[in-house]
C-alpha cells in the first residue's frame, strides 16, 4: 500500500469493479483513483465519480472488490 500523494490523508489500495477485471488503485479517504500509472500528485489521475461512468456503475465502494486490505481491514 502507498500512502495517497494527492490528499496526504489516506491509503492507496487496488480494487478492481465489480463485474470486470479492471483493476486500479484508488485512495481510501479522497476516492482518487489511479487506472495505469503509480500514484502521483499529479496528472493522470481521476476520481471515482467519473472513473465508475465508463462502466455505467454509481461510484459505490459497494461497487468495487478490494485486492489488498486498506487501514479500516487490516489486523
Amino acid at each position: 500500500m502507498i500512502w495517497c500523494p494527492r490528499c496526504e490523508q489516506g491509503w492507496v489500495v487496488k480494487c478492481r469493479v465489480v463485474g470486470t477485471e479492471e483493476t486500479f488503485g484508488i485512495c481510501e479517504e479522497c476516492d482518487t483513483v489511479w487506472a495505469a500509472e503509480e500514484p502521483s500528485s499529479r496528472p493522470p489521475f481521476t476520481i471515482l465519480d467519473e472513473y465508475m461512468e465508463k462502466f455505467g456503475k454509481a461510484p459505490l465502494w459497494s461497487n468495487l472488490e478490494r485486492l489488498e486490505k486498506g487501514t479500516e481491514t487490516a489486523s
